[in-house]
Parts: C-alpha cells; sequence; structure tokens
C-alpha cells in the first residue's frame, strides 16, 4: 500500500485501523507507522467521490454518467459506463475501472484520476455471465488493455539474468538460458506502452527479437533520447 498510493484514503485508512486491532504487537506497530504515514499524505476529495460513486455503482449495478479525458484526447467526452471491476495498479500509482462503455460498445478500462465528473444513473445493468477480471487482464502488461496479445521475445544481458529468472514479471513468460549467460524471455502479450515503458527501464541490457515492429518502436525511441541529449 505504500507503493501504491501518495494519497491519503479514508477506505484504506479504515481498513488499516480495523486490521491493528486484532494482530500482534511487532505488526501493530509497524502499521502504526504506515496509518500515521497515510495521515500525512494529500487528500484529493474529487477523487474519493468518484471512486465512492464507481464503488457504489458497481456494488449495486448501477450504470453511471462520466465525463473522461483520456490521456491524448484534447477535449473531454461524455460516457455511460457499467463498473465490472475496480483495480489499483502499483505502478502508476493509480486506480482503475474495467467497465462496459456505451459509447465504444466495448468493455474498455478507464484510470478514475481521469474522470473529471461522475454521476449516478436510474438504470441497471447485468455484469456478463462470467466475467473474470483477471482473466480479462491475463494478456496486459499491468491495466491497459487493447488489441490482440502477441509473442514478444526479449534478450537480457547476461549481468541482469538471474533478475529475470528469479522473477515472474507475466504468467506467461518462458525464460531460457543462454551459452553465453544471456537469457531469452518469451512472453504473450498485448503490446502496450506499458510495455514499453518496462523494456526501456533496462536501458541497454536489453534487446527486443520479435516482433519487429516493437523493436522498430524501442529502436525510434531510443534515437529520439539520444537526439535530445545531443542537443544539449
Amino acid at each position: 500500500m505504500l507503493s501504491y498510493t501518495h494519497r491519503y484514503d479514508p477506505n484504506v485508512a479504515s481498513t488499516f485501523m480495523k486490521l491493528n486491532s486484532i494482530v500482534s504487537p511487532p505488526l501493530r506497530e509497524q502499521i502504526q507507522k504506515t496509518m500515521e504515514w497515510m495521515q500525512k499524505q494529500p487528500k484529493d476529495d474529487r477523487y474519493l467521490r468518484t471512486l465512492a460513486t464507481l464503488a457504489e455503482a458497481w456494488i449495486s449495478q448501477q450504470r453511471v454518467k462520466i465525463i473522461y479525458r483520456a490521456l491524448e484526447a484534447e477535449k473531454t467526452t461524455e460516457r455511460t459506463i457499467e463498473p465490472y471491476f475496480i483495480e489499483p495498479a502499483a505502478a502508476g500509482h493509480s486506480s482503475y475501472v474495467i467497465a462496459y462503455c456505451h459509447r465504444a460498445h466495448e468493455i474498455r478500462t478507464f484510470k478514475i484520476e481521469r474522470i473529471e465528473s461522475i454521476e449516478p444513473t436510474l438504470e441497471h445493468y447485468v455484469m456478463p455471465h462470467g466475467f473474470d477480471a483477471n482473466e480479462f487482464l491475463g494478456s496486459s502488461w499491468g491495466i491497459t488493455v487493447y488489441g490482440e496479445a502477441k509473442t514478444v521475445k526479449l534478450k537480457f544481458d547476461p549481468e541482469i539474468a538471474r533478475i529475470m529468472e528469479e522473477t515472474v514479471w507475466h504468467s506467461s513468460q518462458v525464460v531460457e538460458r543462454q551459452k553465453d549467460g544471456s537469457v531469452i524471455m518469451t512472453l504473450r502479450v498485448t503490446v502496450t506502452d506499458e510495455l514499453c515503458f518496462w523494456i526501456l527501464s533496462w536501458g541497454e541490457k536489453v534487446e527486443v527479437l520479435e516482433p519487429e515492429e516493437l523493436r522498430q518502436d524501442i529502436i525510434e525511441t531510443a534515437k529520439a533520447m539520444l537526439d535530445v541529449y545531443k542537443k544539449k
């Protein structure tokens, strides 16, 4: 939770208070420190209202109208959505709602922080039988889901080979040690910005082998980064 959020959430604080009342003293002390840390975080009233409204709509299965501004959009759009699942994501210190969008006519993932306003409706909905958020997110690298899953192959330098072997980065991964000490990781995932950012975070220690379009994207990004530093 410390790595997930940098804002005060009374719901999370309440959960920690209840947990603190039943655990042993050593753990109780650590939880108390966490609660004190949370109390010092800034409070975002709009975000808390949005999250509470979404949670209530999810529980009662009522549609909500939202004003949403996508990351690359210049203008906001009005959408009617049916919340299916609320998912916190530590990597971006954010929360997301997986919902059916009547504007797009498909299930979409919305970052809650980008919802500028929300209004509950009296319209009820029924979640699809057997919907499983874990399965829905299964091919994603993180929380964003769009496009079909592809086979991604990455070659990691011997220096970080052990890190790749000892960590489960994705449920689909297969890691194979090579004769030169490097490892090749094979994944079956959708190619998203989150995946690209993760690959780039390893710098020169990783090479994209396939798919070719992902390899070219990383090459172009690396060239653009070099151009930035050449200007200095």
